[in-house]
Order: structure tokens, then sequence, then C-alpha cells
């Protein structure tokens, strides 16, 4: 690629919304541009405004007060995203263990009373956990290692927030899961795609199982199974991140 061939134009805006000189000038060409191609009548202030705007309200369109960034992005309880994510995901392994012909049920904890039902126990109810033990509540949950509570030690130890509630989830569900005779199972993912360590012990046992049952390996099906959850995990979190900016330009629009 000649460099000759090419003319350097830098597109530089400043956090307070100041362009540069030459970025006027590219902005400017651009909006003839679009005019030329499209017919919209957008005019050159309007798009200044736009850009201007954006760089100094990045923030949440559901919540006006958090900055748009990635972390608050994937966790943001509004606009349905975490649970659409959370049930892609869990539907992905309900799917695995199907395939496994471990005859799971899906929201087992569906038809408890009320007081347990809060909990969730069991996304996933697997009959046997393995041969003669408790039938295994598979709790799905997503955490972001970016949390406040647990920031400083996950920037030290990998996976530190997926251990974290793998804990909590214990703590909440296993007096309950005893009582119902079964036995809670916590698969933990972080927000960035590294799973807890139980969840390595049972993506492992089903991998194992699938590779029985299709005369393949166990590496194989391991990677079959944290590849597509990995694609899942972030095809989500584009979404909720994208969800949110358009909505955040949707309004600055009107």
């Amino acid at each position: 690629m000649d460099p000759n061939m090419y003319l350097f134009a830098p597109v530089v805006i400043e956090t307070s919304g100041l362009f540069g000189r030459q970025t006027l000038s590219f902005l400017k060409d651009l909006a003839c541009r679009v005019r030329k191609v499209s017919g919209e009548v957008k005019s050159f202030p309007y798009l200044l405004q736009r850009l201007a705007v954006a760089v100094q309200r990045g923030v949440c369109a559901y919540c006006p007060d958090k900055a748009l960034d990635a972390h608050h992005a994937v966790t943001c309880k509004f606009g349905g995203d975490v649970v659409a994510r959370h049930n892609a995901l869990r539907n992905a392994i309900f799917d695995f263990c199907k395939r496994a012909l471990l005859n799971p049920k899906l929201e087992a904890g569906a038809g408890l009373g009320h007081e347990r039902r809060l909990t969730r126990p069991a996304d996933i109810l697997i009959p046997s956990w393995s041969n003669g033990d408790k039938p295994a509540a598979i709790d799905v949950s997503i955490t972001s290692p970016l949390k406040s509570n647990i920031l400083s030690e996950a920037g030290v130890v990998a996976g530190a927030a997926a251990r974290q509630t793998e804990k909590r989830k214990h703590t909440c569900n296993d007096t309950i899961c005893s009582e119902l005779g079964w036995k809670c199972v916590p698969l933990v993912v972080e927000t960035f795609g590294a799973w807890g360590r139980t969840a390595g012990q049972f993506f492992g046992e089903r991998a194992s199982r699938l590779a029985a049952q299709s005369h393949s390996s166990k590496t194989t099906m391991l990677n079959n199974i944290y590849g597509r959850l990995s694609l899942i995990l972030v095809r989500a979190n584009a979404r909720a991140f994208n969800a949110r900016l358009a909505t955040t330009m949707d309004l600055l629009e009107g």
C-alpha cells in the first residue's frame, strides 16, 4: 500500500466538545456528501451538535446518572438485556445437557413456594449429577470483575469475581437445595468470559459424556461448549452496549 496515494485526515474531538480545524473541514465535506447521496437534509451545524452532545453526554439511556461504559452496559438492570443474556446461556447449557441424555428440567424452581422460588435455586435440574449422587440444581449466573467490592482482588487473582459469586450462591441456596434433596451447582461466568471452577468441572464432565456418544475427543467437545457459550456472551454484551448507545442518540435527536 503506497502512503502517497492516501490523504491523512486526523479527526480530533476534545472531551469538552471542541473540534480541530481539519476535523471541521472533514465534517463539512461529509455533510455535503451525505446530502448528495441520500438526499437527507442534515445541516453541518446539526452534525456538529450531534457529535458534541454525544461526547459530553456519554451516559446510559436508562440510567442518566451512569456513564455509558462497557461495565455499566453489561450490568445495567434496565432494558431486559441482563435477563436475555442469562436466559440465552441457560438455554445453551440446557441443550448440552439434553444432548448428553441427562434428562434435564428447565426452571425446576418455578413450582416451589414463594420464599424458595425467589432464590431460583435451579435454572436447570439434572436428576443425577453423577452415579448415585443427588439431583443437581444448576444455577447460571453472570458477574462482573469490575464491581467495586471485588475490583482490587480481581485485578490480581484471575476468576476472583466468579469465585466470590459461587460462594454467595452456596450461602443462599445450599440449605434450600438440601431440604429438597438437591445439590447446589453454581455455574458462574464473568462478563468478560472467565468461568468459575465449578463450571469448569461441570463442562469437563459433560464434554466427556458427549465425546463418548459422538465418538469424538473430549477436547473437541469442550472447545465446542466454550466456543458456543463465549459467542452467546460476546453477542449479548455487544447488543446491550449498542442498545444503550442507539437509544441515547435517539433521545439526543429528539
